[in-house]
């Protein structure tokens, strides 16, 4: 297997790694096919051979930093509600599906703070997800929250200063479509 780079996360995929979170995918990779990024999710059109990467700085705006943030916040907050949901599902397939999606959604806001130049990750208040007390919850409450990801990303793609960071947020947007399709029941 060639080394491929994800031009949206900027990790390196190998025969070593290619295969990381694959239950939060319908389709897996294999040595012989990488269909997305392992780490992030990003579909097979925004990974290229190691070699070829392009260092891209850009200059961002206040409002393109603060919808970053608000981006990083988002996901983080959806990666912390994955990672309880794995602890609470009952059913083993379900519990990893959710460690997996947690392991993206984490990556997601780390492309954030990477790209606003934030020092830290955000502290989030600690949800009790209690009253979600069984795997069927569990997805619907995962699916309202992939919703709002890609509604997220959709109001402010057309408003953020730069065409990579809309760039971005397109890979993002069909990695979340894909989480809804994953989570609906």
């Amino acid at each position: 297997m060639n080394g491929l780079k994800c031009v949206i996360c900027g990790m390196n995929i190998n025969d070593k790694n290619y295969n990381l979170n694959n239950y939060a995918f319908f389709n897996t990779n294999s040595k012989e096919e990488i269909l997305y990024c392992p780490f992030c999710g990003a579909g097979k059109k925004y990974l290229i051979e190691e070699e070829s990467i392009e260092i891209r700085n850009i200059l961002l705006d206040e409002y393109t930093k603060k919808v970053l943030e608000n981006a990083m916040k988002l996901e983080t907050f959806n990666g912390d509600f994955y990672s309880e949901a794995a602890q609470m599902a009952k059913d083993e397939r379900t519990s990893k599906i959710f460690r997996d999606l947690s392991k993206i959604e984490y990556m997601h806001a780390r492309v954030h703070k990477s790209l606003g130049g934030f020092k830290e990750s955000p502290k989030l208040i600690k949800v009790d997800y209690s009253k979600y007390n069984n795997d069927e919850l569990l997805f619907k409450l995962a699916k309202q929250k992939e919703e709002h990801a890609v509604a997220f990303y959709n109001k402010y793609y057309s408003n953020v200063c730069s065409d990579y960071i809309r760039e971005i947020f397109e890979a993002l947007i069909e990695v979340e479509e894909e989480h809804i399709e994953l989570t609906s029941f």
